[in-house]
């Protein structure tokens, strides 16, 4: 079995001066594929949104992680950010505008 992490981002909230506050949070998952990872990660993140009351963007990034052993279910990284944008505007801000293109 392997080791993957799966990043999601949430719309975490709103706050009274109409700026939104948005997570990207990290968890991981021992898996014995790729697809057992994104489907677990998928499952996970719908039923962190709906616990929490967010909104979960829809594309999720998976990856297998090298090195130690881990525990199954554990975020590894959560961070918080505010914006005057909706979540699909957050999310290409954040995570397309500078992606590296190596074919450019």
């Amino acid at each position: 079995m392997a080791w993957y992490a799966a990043r999601s981002v949430y719309l975490f909230g709103s706050k009274t001066d109409v700026r939104n506050v948005f997570e990207e949070r990290i968890v991981v998952f021992e898996v014995n594929s790729f697809d057992e990872a994104h489907l677990k990660a998928e499952n996970e993140a719908k039923y962190y949104a709906s616990e929490n009351s967010f909104i979960k963007h829809p594309e999720q990034l998976v990856y297998q992680l090298d090195g130690e052993k881990l525990v199954s279910n554990s975020e590894v990284w959560s961070e918080l950010f505010e914006a005057d944008m909706d979540l699909s505007e957050f999310y290409h801000e954040r995570y397309t505008r500078y992606v590296y293109d190596s074919n450019n």
